[in-house]
C-alpha cells in the first residue's frame, strides 16, 4: 500500500519475480472503465464497484490455494473501521495469513515521481496537490502489523527487505 506514486509498482513487481503470487493491481480495474481521471463524480461513484471486483478476485484466488500481491492505494480505506472489518472478514473466510508493506518517500519525490510518470490520470493530484494529500496522506496509521519501505532507499535492499518481511 501507499500513496500514488510511492513506488509501489516497482516494488511489487520485483516482489512477484521472487516470490509465487498472483499480481493484482487496482489500475488495471480502474483504467477499463476510468483510464483517464481519479477524480470527478462518476469514477468517486464507480471507485466502490472497482474495490469490490478487486476484492472477489483476490477472494477466488486465495480460496483455490493462490497467494495474492494486491497493488493498491488503500490509504483512504485503512481510515475506515467497516473497511478494516471487512479485510478481516477476508482473511477469517479464506484462512490466509495478510502480509502489509507500505510504500513512502517523501512529499518531494512523491510530487516528481507522479510529475515525471505524465499520466492523465495525474493531472488532477498535481494541479490540487494539497487537497490531493489531504485525502490521501502519505504516514496514514496502519492497525495492521506492516513493513515500511522508505522507497527513496536502494531498490536491491528494499526487495530483500519485503521478500524477507514476506517469507519470514
Amino acid at each position: 500500500m501507499g500513496v500514488a506514486g510511492s513506488g509501489k509498482t516497482t516494488l511489487s513487481r520485483e516482489i512477484v519475480r521472487r516470490v509465487c503470487a498472483v499480481y493484482i493491481d487496482n489500475n488495471h480495474i480502474a483504467d477499463a472503465f476510468s483510464p483517464h481521471t481519479r477524480d470527478g463524480r462518476r469514477y468517486q461513484r464507480m471507485r466502490p464497484h472497482f474495490y469490490k471486483a478487486l476484492y472477489a478476485i483476490t477472494e477466488e484466488n486465495l480460496k483455490v490455494g493462490n497467494s495474492v500481491l494486491l497493488d493498491v492505494p488503500h490509504v483512504k480505506e485503512m481510515q475506515l473501521p467497516a473497511w478494516r472489518a471487512s479485510v478481516r472478514g477476508l482473511i477469517t473466510r479464506t484462512g490466509v495469513k495478510l502480509i502489509v508493506i507500505r510504500c513512502c518517500c517523501s512529499e518531494m519525490s512523491l510530487y516528481q515521481r507522479i510529475l515525471s510518470r505524465c499520466e492523465p490520470r495525474d493531472r488532477w493530484k498535481l494541479t490540487h496537490w494539497q487537497e490531493f494529500l489531504s485525502k490521501e496522506p502519505i504516514d496514514v496509521p496502519i492497525p495492521f502489523p506492516h513493513l515500511d519501505v522508505d522507497t527513496e532507499q536502494d531498490v536491491s535492499r528494499n526487495i530483500r527487505k519485503a521478500v524477507e518481511y514476506i517469507l519470514g
